[in-house]
């Protein structure tokens, strides 16, 4: 409805003031500094999830490739730079190879198939094998050794995940504090 004199039209159309504008900005910096973190964990812990699952895509893809083929598949760290297993401690950094291994001698040789190759992983990830230094995938769809790929965001801890590897072929991924000892 609006104001029926000249005077009263003016002062209706003429906007906001000051107070008020400065009153909506502190509404607005309050909401935003109580949204902003949680969005960011949010993204962090999806981060971990993602990669997870796609990890996990990865162990079933080496366990249905070792049952088709009828030949052991290898999962392995990648060297820097190179399509060849890391005989060095340490994490996945580099990526990984999953390539069937003809000669059982857990290297990728002339004449054997890379199934799939992970350049490095994402910056912000971590990622662990404790079984060792390669997975194996049997003909039988069974694997060795036993043991957990622990995944975490490097600036955050708290978000990370466990796939525990079974010597039957099953993989279970779990929300825990991260622990690949």
């Amino acid at each position: 409805m609006l104001p029926r004199n000249n005077y009263n039209l003016h002062r209706f159309l003429r906007g906001f003031t000051l107070v008020e504008l400065l009153l909506v900005l502190v509404v607005v910096a309050i909401l935003l500094s109580l949204g902003v973190p949680s969005f960011l964990n949010i993204l962090a812990s999806n981060r971990v999830a993602a990669a997870a699952n796609e990890m996990v895509v990865v162990l079933n893809l080496g366990k249905s490739e070792a049952v088709r083929s009828g030949q052991t598949l290898v999962l392995c760290k990648r060297q820097a730079a190179d399509t060849q297993c890391s005989t060095s401690a340490g994490d996945w950094d580099n990526g990984w190879l999953l390539f069937i291994d003809g000669d059982n001698d857990n290297q990728v040789d002339a004449g054997e198939r890379v199934v799939r190759v992970q350049t490095d992983a994402e910056e912000s990830l971590d990622l662990a094998f404790s079984g060792g230094g390669n997975l194996n995938f049997s003909p039988d769809g069974g694997t060795g050794p036993t043991g957990r790929f622990c995944l975490r965001n490097s600036h955050d801890g708290d978000k990370s995940r466990v796939i525990r590897v079974s010597g039957f072929g099953r993989f279970q991924v779990e929300q825990q504090a991260y622990d690949c000892a």
